[in-house]
């Protein structure tokens, strides 16, 4: 596996963990595999094989793509954003409604809402 591909995957692979609050044992214990080959992959020093990558992929619950490309993770941003949309009764709507929206107005309503959050965060 080229070099920046297992940068990217260990990138990807760490910040998950960080979102999702899961050790390395974690995944060690679900998986079957050893404390210690998911420290090399949290390392770098190696990347699993593809059919284990999709193994980690369905336990997060995430596609493939999420560890090999640079921006993998703006898909687990966007659906953990979702999830929260979907979890307040009030906001609810708009993630039954977003399947009809165009991306630019899902951007837009974003924006209003980060813009909300800082002024009142006083950002």
């Amino acid at each position: 596996m080229p070099d920046n591909v297992r940068e990217i995957f260990t990138r990807n692979l760490n910040e998950l963990m960080e979102r999702r609050s899961v050790t390395q044992n974690d995944i060690a214990e679900a998986l079957g595999v050893s404390g210690a080959t998911v420290s090399y992959w949290c390392t770098g020093k190696k990347c699993p094989r593809i059919d284990v990558m999709q193994r980690l992929a369905d336990w997060f619950g995430v596609g493939v793509d999420v560890f090999l490309h640079e921006n993998g993770m703006q898909t687990v941003v966007d659906m953990d954003r979702l999830e929260a949309l979907h979890q307040n009764p009030r906001l609810g709507m708009l993630f039954d409604r977003q399947r009809e929206m165009s991306e630019s107005d899902i951007d837009m309503i974003y924006g209003l809402v980060d813009r909300i959050l800082k002024e009142r965060d006083g950002e």
